[in-house]
């Protein structure tokens, strides 16, 4: 069996109106922010969101994410850069625990594009700026230790990226 899945993902917000300076660090980006957590309903399925306590985007100086969990989830804005928009970037195992949570909440499955119409939001616009897809192999007779020699003496050959 195969199974395609997400391995994690990053998602960009912009917003829609246009305000000055003090404005994006005083409650533009907070406002989006708040937004985004309401709409996509992570308010009710983590606790302890609050300041970043896991290492931030490159370039970005404020961050947020919910404290003491075994994932990497964070939202994150730069204080004088607008343009750079908020950030929100789930690993694998975020994207997961949310899954599992929503759908022990709310009985039902959830998935990228249902999540992606969930967080609409006339406050911004967002795009998918990351994407890293994976794909599970269970159950298929594959015999690892041959597969390793098969790479090591040259007959198999593994490639990544553009080729």
């Amino acid at each position: 069996m195969i199974e395609p899945n997400i391995d994690q993902f990053t998602i960009v917000l912009q917003p829609l109106n246009s305000f000055d300076f003090d404005e994006w660090r005083n409650w533009v980006a907070k406002s989006m922010i708040n937004t985004f957590i309401v709409n996509s309903k992570m308010n009710q399925l983590f606790d302890n969101f609050g300041e970043s306590d896991v290492k931030l985007p490159e370039g970005y100086t404020l961050g947020y994410s919910f404290n003491n969990t075994p994932f990497y989830f964070c939202i994150a804005y730069h204080e004088a850069f607008t343009k750079m928009g908020v950030i929100i970037k789930y690993s694998a195992y975020a994207w997961h625990s949310y899954q599992q949570r929503y759908n022990a909440m709310f009985n039902e499955s959830i998935h990228l594009h249902t999540f992606l119409k969930m967080i609409d939001s006339d406050e911004y616009n967002f795009r998918l700026s990351r994407i890293d897809i994976c794909c599970d192999i269970f159950n298929e007779g594959i015999d690892i230790a041959k597969l390793k020699r098969s790479i090591e003496d040259g007959r198999t050959e593994i490639r990544y990226g553009k080729y």
